[in-house]
């Protein structure tokens, strides 16, 4: 005959512990979704912690591939369908090409943006460096009427220039925001040859 050895009753876990246990797996599970899940899959980020561990690009990037159809290829450019806004409107690829040069000067510690406004699919290629020095910048874009926090981070980081191709994945107004954080004034000169209305220094 098989003999089981059951826990004593002392042996088990009381409703305290069970309760305490419970409310600390909620407790876990909460946390992860504010800290990671949030912030990764829908770019909210009520903590500020997916920001600093680079989560909320990420899920910027998903919500704006939610609203609009389009595929990061390998390269960084972002590919947008061919097909146009309206069947009698004339697509951005087959808008007239032009080039346009900005050059600035930031004092330490200040900010500045430079921006294309562009349909979607128009695409430019670019340029910009520095006078040497590092500056701190982000590429992203937003919609025409977007609210002052609704935009979408394509790429961010330290450095004194960068080269590449952008397509926009809808219409609105696309480019760049250096910031100086050196101690003496740096020089930006940035260069876009593509297909967009206005390639501009916003005040």
């Amino acid at each position: 005959m098989t003999k089981f050895n059951l826990p004593e009753r002392a042996e088990l876990p009381t409703s305290h512990q069970l309760n305490r246990a419970t409310l600390l797996a909620i407790g876990v599970a909460g946390a992860i979704l504010v800290t990671t899940i949030l912030p990764a899959e829908y770019g909210i980020d009520p903590t500020g912690i997916g920001g600093v561990l680079g989560l909320t690009p990420m899920g910027e990037m998903k919500r704006a591939a939610a609203a609009a159809p389009e595929a990061v290829a390998d390269s960084g450019d972002i590919i947008m369908d061919d097909a146009p806004a309206t069947p009698s409107a004339p697509s951005a690829a087959s808008a007239a090409s032009q080039t346009a040069e900005v050059r600035l000067t930031l004092q330490p510690n200040e900010g500045t943006e430079v921006k294309a406004t562009m349909k979607a699919g128009g695409e430019f290629d670019y340029v910009w460096s520095t006078n040497g020095a590092q500056v701190k910048f982000e590429l992203h874009g937003e919609p025409f009427g977007a609210a002052s926090d609704e935009y979408t981070t394509y790429e961010k980081g330290t450095s004194a220039g960068a080269d590449g191709k952008f397509r926009a994945p809808f219409d609105g107004t696309h480019g760049w925001y250096w910031r100086n954080r050196t101690g003496e004034p740096l020089t930006i000169t940035v260069k876009a040859t593509g297909v967009f209305e206005k390639f501009v220094q916003l005040k």
